[in-house]
Parts: structure tokens; C-alpha cells; sequence
């Protein structure tokens, strides 16, 4: 297991990142046609992504977040994560698929650090 001291400010970005993104995907999908319990859900998360990337850009570190805000960054990392999955397509070029391939492993990396 590793700790949260290997966490350094390039990884602060990343998780800073991924829930910007998640934030992102979920402003797209409260566009769309949701049930009302589906849309409350979303809004939730919204909130709480909100909240824990508001906090990192105030204090840049991961000792700002409690444990509770730690685990909602790891479920930001997981839902970039599933994002960049979808978006890894045939018609992006090579240095596009590299770089999403790049984010994608620092954001694996990431939560097996937060949610071992």
C-alpha cells in the first residue's frame, strides 16, 4: 500500500482534473432526460465533486481533504476513468491516444493510493 505522502502537486492536478471532467460529464447528462431520483443523484455527486475540487484549489494538498472527501475524490478518479474509456476512440491520433492513455494510468494509480 502506499501512502498519501508519494501524493505530489502533479497528482493534485490530476485528481483536480478528473473531477473537473466528472463534473463536466455530469452537467451533460442533468441535460438530458432523467427520472427525478436519477437527476437528485447526480446533483448530489455534483456537490460533493464540487466541493472536494473547490477545497484542492484553495490547499493544493491531499492532507486538506478528510477521509470522507478523500473517498469522494477516488470516485471522481473512478468516474474520469470510465469517461476516458469511452472517449479512447479510433479516430483520435496517436499522441491523443497516448495522452489519454498517460491520464488514465496516473488516475489508476491515484485510486489504488486513495482506495487501496
Amino acid at each position: 500500500m502506499k501512502s498519501l505522502a508519494t501524493i505530489t502537486e502533479k497528482d493534485i492536478e490530476t485528481i483536480k482534473m478528473a473531477l473537473n471532467d466528472s463534473v463536466s460529464d455530469m452537467n451533460m447528462e442533468l441535460k438530458g432526460d432523467l427520472k427525478s431520483t436519477k437527476r437528485e443523484d447526480i446533483l448530489k455527486y455534483k456537490v460533493k465533486y464540487t466541493q472536494v475540487l473547490e477545497k484542492l484549489s484553495k490547499n493544493p494538498s491531499i492532507y486538506a481533504l478528510n477521509d470522507f472527501e478523500i473517498d469522494i475524490a477516488a470516485g471522481g478518479l473512478n468516474d474520469a476513468i470510465e469517461l476516458l474509456e469511452e472517449n479512447l476512440t479510433d479516430d483520435l491520433d496517436e499522441q491523443e491516444k497516448n495522452d489519454i492513455i498517460l491520464y488514465k494510468e496516473d488516475c489508476i494509480r491515484l485510486v489504488n493510493i486513495l482506495a487501496p
